[in-house]
């Protein structure tokens, strides 16, 4: 039997052109490992040409929101997962972003635009129509990014994924998105001592049904996968004398929904979707008015980034113009406004409109 509707996006980034001193090579062994596993006939059973895996030269920004943009193909029945496995870092403009390939530094800080960005993760998840969406984020920031990060055995990924607000905006891109990240915010996502991160590992077990997943009518559930992979990380973390506690976000009221097969199940019953929060856990419930005030300050973001806008390092001794009834300025100082009329600034500043010019 197999999941049909199932789609997912699977991301390691694993290595970088501009910073290669960053490279976490292990990253590309997580993704591997959750694509081997959701493709599995005998355990989720995605549709291999469902789950799309990218890495190293794959991996680059416009590669990677080319991706996000292809699964606007989905139904609003469709369970959508998208797994991340990287460094995640602020920016020179103070915006969090997930890197990339082509990701570079600019003062120990993402330069701005070279990865994805938290603004245009949340435009793209907007745009996807699937009611079932669980996002899976192991890129963890630090003030350093260490030169053997992810070389040696008991190295951390660095603090924290995704900063609270994001989660909490991510949850108003629409309905049934549920985020569960490596760690809470003031901890830190452990390697461990195997081939792949305990994160992943805890992750990939429970997608085989194995630990403390739960058998939701021959599927398994976005909060039994969750139980399972924060009691299997918790206690990895233990062993390795550290501390680790994987969080799920989620709007309040929202519930569970089915995310794979359940041991290769060839049966499926009607799915409870009554399934109760786990306990004991960390789960970061959100009120649907802070998650929606939250999104207006991105969707703002997005707006003053459209279609006609301008976005430039430096521009000297030129003018820009753009869009219908453009300004243009002239002078010392300059300054670009979306609409004016009779306005300077600076020494000797004037303004012309198209309409003055063309009766000069």
């Amino acid at each position: 039997m197999t999941f049909e509707s199932g789609r997912a996006l699977v991301i390691g980034v694993g290595s970088y052109m501009h910073m290669p001193w960053v490279d976490i090579p292990i990253s590309v062994d997580d993704a591997r490992a959750v694509k081997k596993r959701l493709i599995d006939t005998e355990t989720c059973g995605y549709l291999p040409e469902q789950v799309k895996l990218m890495h190293d030269g794959s991996a680059r920004k416009a590669d990677i929101l080319q991706a996000l943009d292809e699964l606007k193909e989905s139904k609003p029945g469709d369970t959508v997962i998208v797994f991340y496995c990287g460094h995640g870092e602020y920016g020179t403009d103070g915006n969090y972003y997930l890197t990339s390939h082509d990701t570079k530094l600019d003062g120990g800080k993402i330069k701005a635009g070279s990865g994805v960005s938290e603004t245009e993760l949340f435009d793209k998840l907007r745009q996807i129509p699937a009611k079932r969406l669980l996002l899976l984020f192991n890129a963890c920031h630090s003030g350093e990014l260490s030169s053997d990060l992810g070389l040696q055995p008991g190295r951390s990924f660095g603090d924290v994924s995704l900063p609270d607000k994001s989660r909490v905006a991510l949850l108003s891109t629409g309905e049934g998105r549920i985020i569960i990240t490596a760690s809470r915010p003031q901890q830190r996502s452990w390697i461990g001592l195997d081939k792949i991160s305990i994160f992943t590992k805890a992750l990939v077990h429970g997608l085989g049904g194995a630990g403390y997943v739960s058998n939701n009518n021959g599927t398994i559930s976005a909060f039994g996968l969750y139980e399972h992979i924060y009691f299997e990380v918790r206690e990895a973390a233990e062993a390795l004398g550290k501390e680790q506690e994987p969080e799920l976000t989620v709007l309040r009221g929202v519930g569970p929904f089915p995310v794979a097969l359940y041991k290769g199940a060839s049966e499926v019953g009607a799915f409870d979707f009554a399934e109760a929060l786990p306990e004991d856990t960390v789960v970061h419930e959100v009120s649907a008015k802070k998650s929606e005030r939250l999104a207006k300050n991105v969707i703002k973001q997005i707006e003053a980034g459209g279609e006609k806008s301008v976005a430039a390092e430096t521009i000297r001794d030129s003018i820009v113009s753009t869009g219908d009834d453009t300004v243009i300025q002239k002078g010392k100082y300059n300054i670009k406004i979306d609409k004016a009329s009779g306005m300077a600034i600076g020494d000797g500043a004037t303004v012309l409109t198209h309409h003055d010019s063309d009766e000069e």
